[in-house]
């Protein structure tokens, strides 16, 4: 693991990590903004709902929360388990993620084309759960082909940062949808 690394192995490890962070940082800023718009363009309307459209159920992505707060768990499980070289651990934590991870994007894209047009109200709502599903997909298709790498004997306790940059960006997926929810479905 970790404590098995070379000094330059393990400075290159905590650059890795350090980047992803300034990365993470930087790209939950756009998340933010978006929430900022939503709030800006709710407070200028005489009500939002607009009068005559009703809000969407929050049972569904109720639901898919509970997921993708569950799948945390599992991507931690996945990330000791390729520390600790247990392919076997690894593949059935990770496969479980992306299971969650693809009843989340069918949620959400449920969520999308549900909502009847409503001019502004539907327009944000679309625009912020398009935003967050086209980049749960693509973290998940690159989950996807770290799930390919370790089926190819790619990653174990030797090289692990593609798992770990990979379950890092799940998070964030998972912090981005919890911002997301709260001002969409309850706030």
């Amino acid at each position: 693991m970790e404590q098995q690394l070379s000094r330059e192995e393990l400075q290159a490890l905590r650059n890795k990590r350090s980047g992803l962070v300034i990365f993470q940082l930087s790209w939950i800023l756009v998340f933010v903004c978006l929430v900022i718009v939503n709030w800006q363009l709710r407070w200028s309307q005489p009500s939002w709902p607009p009068l005559g459209v009703e809000a969407p159920s929050p049972l569904l992505p109720t639901i898919a929360t509970i997921g993708l707060l569950a799948s945390v768990w599992l991507t931690r499980r996945a990330v000791q388990a390729i520390k600790a070289d247990d392919l076997a651990g690894f593949l059935k934590n990770w496969r479980l993620v992306l299971a969650l991870a693809v009843v989340f994007v069918v949620i959400l894209i449920y969520d999308w084309i549900s909502l009847p047009y409503s001019g502004i109200y539907s327009d944000v709502f679309r625009m912020m759960t398009g935003f967050h599903g086209v980049h749960a997909l693509a973290i998940g298709v690159f989950m996807g082909m770290i799930d390919r790498g370790a089926r190819a004997g790619l990653y174990g306790s030797g090289n692990f940062w593609p798992v770990e940059g990979a379950a890092g960006l799940w998070y964030f997926v998972v912090v981005a949808w919890l911002l997301f929810y709260a001002v969409l479905y309850w706030v």
